[in-house]
């Protein structure tokens, strides 16, 4: 069942709940009027009907010899016909009518009330004229000397409006399957009009393609759900043609990166086959070869690296470092570089610990300090600092190169972007490093800031947080 009715269109199901809920909306109405009415027309006669019973045994006795007494006064038959309220009958144990006093003429009736029911209490309505019927209350009455009890019933006009009941029902019984009727088809109808603007969306979404992600849902009324999930939509389409568009510059910048050395490779190959030569110069070219191919081999570990980054998990599992002894252990693998080009790295070191990733953590820092010692003239200072901000601890590399001009510095963590004064090929880069530490840093739940350093170089911080 439940299967069947998650195939079925969404107007279906909309309708099919409008119309369910309506008919017992409608049914709930019609039951709670008729009580309504019933409570409100018939209980009042009723209530009339027991004054009156009450009224007829107090001013009533019934003497031996069957002899009627009213206030005291003895009833003569010939009285009946011009009798006025309260209406009342007399009938004996043996279920005869000992009298009857109502203001009818009984030879103009087509039939008069049959015998009360024995011992027992009962409302009844008779129909004694084609345009007159009487509710009658009936109930043991006691005479002395009498067993078992007469039955006395007292009588009055059944009013035109406690009829109108049977004829409500009916007219809830034949209306109700119509409203309903119409109440699906309005429900279906409505229900369409409304989710309308739902199938245009559906429609203008299939006509959406990897080649043409500049099209957009219509949003025509800011107010509504259909049209805040457009505006949703169209933002994730941005989002989604953003990611398509770096994804071209990515495998376009890396198809570029890669192509450069292997046309190195097959340009050196070429010219060796040209000619003979000697053996220390195959030996050279060969040297040359396996540079190219190093450099390619780096080239596509850094784009494996960078892949798992930022297509890994969110945040990395942490435990307590000591930031100060993990620093300095980076700081020793790394000095060689430095002394290699007569560069000399300062650290001001202080006792912080916070909870992060250490192998995540030592690879961001080491792609700053490489950068930092790499892009840096020599006999220069590289300023490695650790400080505690707020609510996270900064660990700031600052180097004397020649900045990054403020037109590039919303790219520095774009893949494969280069500053053309300090980002040169020669220089081995391939403006991945940047882009790398930046995604380790969200895998750590902190950040990469830069600022430009004064007067001259750039100071890059990593930004952990503390909690």
């Amino acid at each position: 069942m439940r299967r069947w009715w998650q195939r079925r269109s969404l107007h279906f199901r909309l309708a099919l709940w409008y119309a369910l809920g309506g008919t017992l909306l409608l049914a709930a109405f019609s039951m709670a009027i008729y009580v309504f009415v019933a409570m409100t027309m018939a209980r009042p006669l009723d209530h009339q009907l027991r004054q009156d019973m009450a009224l007829v045994s107090q001013r009533l006795k019934v003497l031996p010899g069957r002899k009627i007494i009213w206030d005291g006064t003895t009833l003569a038959p010939d009285v009946a016909s011009k009798w006025s309220d309260p209406w009342f009958e007399l009938w004996d144990e043996e279920g005869h009518l000992v009298c009857r006093f109502w203001p009818f003429n009984e030879k103009e009736l087509d039939q008069l009330p049959y015998a009360p029911v024995r011992n027992r209490e009962t409302i009844s309505v008779f129909s004694v004229a084609p345009d007159l019927r009487l509710r009658v209350l009936s109930m043991p009455y006691p005479v002395a000397g009498q067993e078992p009890a007469w039955m006395i019933r007292v009588l009055r006009v059944h009013e035109p409006a406690a009829e109108a009941l049977s004829a409500l029902l009916l007219i809830i019984t034949i209306a109700l399957p119509a409203v309903v009727a119409l109440l699906v088809y309005g429900g279906y109808v409505v229900t369409k009009h409304w989710l309308k603007p739902l199938d245009e969306m559906v429609m203008e979404a299939d006509r959406i393609t990897a080649d043409d992600l500049g099209r957009r849902l219509s949003v025509k009324n800011s107010g509504d759900e259909l049209s805040r999930l457009a505006s949703v939509f169209n933002v994730t389409l941005d989002r989604l043609e953003g990611s398509f568009r770096a994804l071209d510059r990515f495998v376009a910048d890396a198809s570029h990166e890669i192509r450069t050395p292997l046309t190195t490779l097959r340009s050196v190959g070429e010219v060796a086959l040209r000619r003979g030569r000697t053996p220390d110069e195959y030996r050279e070219i060969i040297g040359s070869m396996l540079e190219e191919a190093a450099r390619l081999q780096f080239l596509t570990e850094r784009l494996l690296e960078l892949a798992r980054a930022e297509g890994g998990v969110k945040t990395a599992p942490r435990q307590m470092v000591r930031l100060e002894e993990c620093i300095a252990e980076c700081l020793n693998e790394l000095g060689v570089l430095a002394e290699n080009k007569r560069q000399r790295i300062v650290f001001d070191a202080r006792e912080c610990s916070v909870e992060t990733d250490p192998v995540i953590f030592r690879q961001a820092l080491q792609n700053l300090i490489d950068n930092a010692v790499k892009y840096s003239p020599a006999d220069t200072v590289i300023t490695v600092s650790l400080a505690e901000t707020g609510r996270f601890v900064a660990v700031t590399v600052t180097d004397q190169g020649p900045g990054i001009a403020p037109e590039q510095r919303s790219q520095i963590t774009d893949r494969f972007f280069r500053a053309d004064a300090a980002r040169a090929r020669d220089q081995g880069g391939f403006g991945l490093g940047l882009a790398l530490t930046n995604a380790y840093m969200r895998m750590l739940g902190g950040r990469l800031e830069y600022e430009p350093a004064q007067p001259l170089g750039s100071r890059f911080g990593l930004m952990l947080p503390k909690d």
